[in-house]
Formats: structure tokens, sequence, C-alpha cells
């Protein structure tokens, strides 16, 4: 079904779930030359361990109205893991002629080395980060960043990373858009 295509991968806890996210998805396609974008809601972060129920962030991610081309996977909620590295190993197995891109926050990918496996994710699947509003220097300077320096492409060149062998991994540096789930949460408790 999805033989062929080049999906991206844009997963997080989406608590809540705002149009900074949509912005980094539209850029995913746009900017990596994707057929699609699969939002991989986290059933429970093992890093977050305080979250508002799956159903009540799939909500959130429902209510950006998301465009053509981009949908809800419940992939790792139907794979039964709350780790990254499962979900990429679940969804190859199963869909083996697909060019999956890894999307991740420049903010997760500073983070990367406390995530299971994390160096299986870089040589198994292109990497696609994505600047964030103050994460910049932080992940480019990171222990992912200087451990697989030598796979990274150019910006110029990310329309193509879906095609290529990992590991493989971009920084794209975007228009920034300021929204950040913190800030949202931060706020709804003020109001």
């Amino acid at each position: 079904m999805y033989e062929g295509l080049k999906i991206g991968l844009f997963g997080g806890s989406f608590n809540p779930a705002h149009k900074g996210h949509l912005h980094v998805a539209e850029a995913g396609l746009r900017e990596l030359g994707l057929d699609q974008i699969w939002w991989l809601i986290s059933p429970q972060n093992p890093l977050k361990p305080e979250q508002p129920s799956y159903s009540s962030r799939v909500e959130t991610v429902l209510a950006l109205n998301l465009p053509p081309r981009m949908i809800i996977s419940h992939a790792e909620k139907q794979a039964g893991t709350n780790y990254t590295i499962d979900l990429l190993r679940h969804l190859k197995q199963h869909h083996p002629r697909t060019r999956f891109v890894f999307m991740i926050g420049a903010d997760n990918f500073a983070q990367l080395p406390e995530w299971r496996d994390w160096q299986e994710i870089m040589a198994h699947f292109p990497v696609a980060v994505i600047s964030r509003p103050g994460d910049s220097l932080k992940s480019r300077l990171g222990q992912a960043a200087r451990q697989y320096a030598d796979y990274r492409i150019s910006e110029l060149s990310a329309v193509s990373l879906a095609e290529m062998t990992a590991p493989r991994w971009t920084y794209l540096t975007l228009p920034l858009n300021k929204r950040s789930s913190s800030a949202l949460r931060a706020k709804l408790a003020i109001d």
C-alpha cells in the first residue's frame, strides 16, 4: 500500500499539538520532498511520565485540520510500544519498500543519546533535524551530531534524503515558529 512512497515519521507527545508542529510537518513535506507525513502520537513518552490521555492528545492533532498528505498514525499504540526504536523496527518490518525519514526537532535531537538504542535509529533511518527556537547550537554540537558528523548532508540536498541509505541526516533551518507545547500548557494553567 505504501510501497515506494517517501514518508516522514513525525513523532511526539503532542501535549498539546499546535501550529508550530504543523509548521514543521509542512516544511517536511516541502523541504524533504515527501509524499506523506505520519503523525505518530506517543502513547506514553518514557522521558515525560506525566501526560494527558492518548485520546486527548490525538484530539489536539485533529483540531489542527491536517492538510492532505498528512495522517495520524496509531502504529505506535497498535504495536504496543513506548520506544521509538521499537516502532521504527516494526514499521521497517511491515513496510520494507517504503522510504521512511525520521523527523525530529532540534530540541529532541540534542537529547537523542538518552533514547533507547538511539544509534540504531541513526544507523538505519535517514534523519531530518528541524530547527527549533533556542536549540540550534546545542543540537548541532551535541553527541549525536558529533558522532555522525561524517554522515550529515547539506540542507540543499535534503530533498533527496529519503532516497539515501542511512546513516544520513540533515539539519533544516526553517523560518522558526516560536509556539511550543510547554508555553501553551503554562498559558492554560494561568487562564
